[in-house]
């Protein structure tokens, strides 16, 4: 049986913060590269992007594990670890739409909503946003669908 796994230098986190004393020693232990938002704040994501891809190599599919608390509490407040100074949802989107521009993302998981937290708004602002992540992902452009190829993200596996 072969068994395959992500080499460390293949992971990238976006986003992080509130990073416990156990997080930061997995972190740090495994040389795993991360950004974490006051980096985010500090350097901008158009950086954080360029920086992300060019630690990925080009011969590699990408997966995407989003959490939905990567977002600020404001626009996702149904999640387990909702914290203040998260990611903006045009953030969130940023980094989808980039990743989904390489046409090398093979598979997408988008985790963390919890909707038994917070009030009946709090879930649909959450649910919303983590929506609005999955339709970048799968091709919708916020200027909107100019050209039909526009649509053609590679990650069903066929271009338009």
């Amino acid at each position: 049986m072969t068994h395959f796994s992500l080499p460390k230098d293949q992971l990238v986190y976006i986003g992080l913060r509130d990073i416990d004393p156990y997080e930061a020693f997995i972190l740090n232990k495994f040389g795993i590269r991360y950004y974490a938002m006051d980096s985010v704040d500090r350097v901008g994501v158009p950086k954080i992007i360029e920086m992300t891809l060019d630690a990925l190599s080009p011969l590699n599919k990408i997966h995407v594990s989003f959490d939905i608390d990567a977002l600020d509490s404001h626009v996702a407040p149904s999640t387990g670890t909702a914290v203040h100074g998260g990611l903006t949802l045009r953030e969130g989107i940023s980094i989808v739409e980039a990743l989904r521009d390489t046409k090398r993302v093979q598979g997408m998981d988008l985790v963390e909503i919890n909707p038994k937290l917070g009030s009946e708004h709090d879930v649909q602002t959450t649910v919303d946003s983590g929506l609005e992540i999955l339709k970048s992902m799968f091709g919708y452009r916020r200027s909107g669908a100019r050209y039909w190829k526009n649509l053609d993200t590679g990650i069903l596996g066929h271009e338009l």
